[in-house]
């Protein structure tokens, strides 16, 4: 979670393991009026670092189709079509090798 000095929201995620080796990234977002200002990258960079710490290997999760530049940038790669959220968002799974 990251929070600015007011104590305001400004963006989240959540690490869950699928298996001793295997994590995943759920619930990532972060507030639209911080985008783009490095926070995802920060949050995102912090769930890996605890996540190897843990043991994993790798890291999965399922992004909108929207932020796929995001976690490629990040190496992420698409392994094929994740979920449908609410039958209208369509997500994306990708995967990560962090050994």
């Amino acid at each position: 979670m990251a929070v600015n000095g007011a104590r305001e929201l400004l963006g989240v995620g959540r690490l869950h393991f699928n298996s001793i080796s295997a994590a995943q990234v759920r619930y990532m977002a972060i507030a639209i009026d911080h985008q783009r200002n490095g926070i995802g990258t920060l949050i995102l960079e912090t769930l890996e670092t605890r996540a190897r710490q843990l043991g994993a290997a790798s890291i999965v999760l399922d992004a909108r189709e929207t932020t796929i530049g995001f976690y490629r940038k990040r190496g992420y790669r698409p392994t094929g079509p994740g979920h449908m959220l609410y039958r209208q968002i369509a997500h994306i799974h990708m995967c990560k090798e962090i050994s």
